[in-house]
């Protein structure tokens, strides 16, 4: 392995969610390839003192999840400033804030660039979005995504699909690599016992559809509701509305509220019976796979990243509205030797995404454009 120093620049580094989680672990283990590096975010430094973290601007997410747009600005033209000064061998972009600033740097020095693609809204800005900012979406969006770099991995199929069908990139230029999980601290981490819950974990925002799931448990006979509780882990501005839903609908629905460690979120997980994934979009899902190697049935929404990750009826479900989920929930729940098949197989597959071998694979991809 060549010994190099790499630029990994992503806007935020903490809260650890899917682009924040890849770019730590990819900043931790990538030196066990003699490969430097140097992370150059918004986030501060006092958030992982062990990774070498290079502040170049004001955080840009001040009130979580909403950004300071003139500190995103910041964010940009900070980053471009260090990139010209610093010393490194290759440029990595991770997120679509650094995805300019890093293409240009790299131009500019003569230095091999790649770039992370998590995700693409093209035509639906608007329903994501409902300040100005849709408006200037879509165009800031395809310029990124256009900018020369060497190279360009995605997290999902459906995203190379749409960069090559739409975009019109190179598709040699173009790459999926997903991202991973931690499978010995998972095996490491101890449920407690069992509670038979369904379990969902993540934001309570509209791209979420939390409403989907709620609607489909409240479908389910009641003696299967009375053996499985629906578990809500997460926060978010839908919660007032999904707890006046579960009301409405006459179900009881048990409203965790965020839990901070990830420790405590595995427990959770590992004691449920299935975990549900009710998505409208979901570029990848990390959560997927913890639940498939934690040796949870999973069942999601037919969304672009659980699409690469559960064969339909082998490692998992995929479904479409309410009814269908509803269904595949109670047969799941219901159907022990299908439950153990899924198991099984959803176990194997997962294991194949540890984050060491996800690891392993980018550095290989640095060291051939270093040579």
């Amino acid at each position: 392995m060549v010994k190099m120093k790499v630029a990994l620049c992503t806007e935020i580094l903490y809260p650890l969610y899917g682009v924040e989680r890849r770019v730590y672990e990819m900043a931790k283990r990538l030196p066990k390839y003699g490969i430097e590096v140097e992370v150059f975010t918004s986030t501060s430094r006092n958030h992982f003192k062990h990774l070498n973290i290079n502040q170049v601007s004001h955080c840009t997410i001040t009130n979580p999840p909403k950004r300071n747009y003139a500190f995103c600005m910041g964010y940009m033209f900070n980053l471009f400033r260090q990139l010209m000064k610093s010393d490194y061998n290759l440029i990595h972009a991770e997120g679509h804030l650094s995805l300019i600033p890093c293409s240009l740097a790299a131009v500019m020095r003569k230095k091999p660039s790649i770039a992370t693609v998590h995700d693409m809204y093209l035509t639906d800005w608007r329903k994501m979005y409902k300040s100005v900012v849709s408006f200037g979406g879509l165009p800031f969006e395809v310029v990124s995504c256009k900018m020369p770099f060497n190279r360009v991995l995605t997290v999902n199929s459906s995203l190379k699909a749409k960069m090559e069908g739409i975009l019109k990139i190179n598709p040699k230029k173009i790459e999926i690599l997903h991202s991973g999980i931690d499978t010995k601290y998972i095996d490491s981490v101890k449920s407690g016992g069992k509670d038979g819950s369904i379990v969902y974990i993540g934001r309570l925002v509209p791209q979420k559809s939390v409403d989907t799931l709620i609607k489909a448990y409240s479908l389910l006979p009641a003696d299967v509701r009375r053996k499985h509780s629906l578990k809500i882990i997460g926060e978010g501005s839908e919660r007032a509305k999904l707890e006046s839903l579960s009301k409405r609908l006459g179900v009881e629905v048990n409203f965790v509220g965020k839990i901070e460690h990830h420790e405590a979120v595995l427990k959770e997980l590992k004691a449920g019976s299935l975990f549900v994934l009710p998505s409208k979009r979901e570029s990848f899902g990390i959560t997927i796979l913890e639940a498939m190697f934690s040796g949870i049935p999973v069942i999601s929404t037919a969304t672009e990243g659980p699409s690469d990750h559960i064969e339909n009826g082998k490692t998992g479900f995929l479904v479409r509205g309410v009814k269908d989920m509803a269904e595949k929930m109670g047969l799941v729940l219901t159907d022990n030797v299908l439950k153990k098949n899924i198991i099984k197989n959803a176990r194997i597959s997962a294991e194949k995404h540890d984050w060491d071998i996800i690891v392993k694979n980018i550095a290989d991809r640095y060291e051939q454009l270093v040579k």
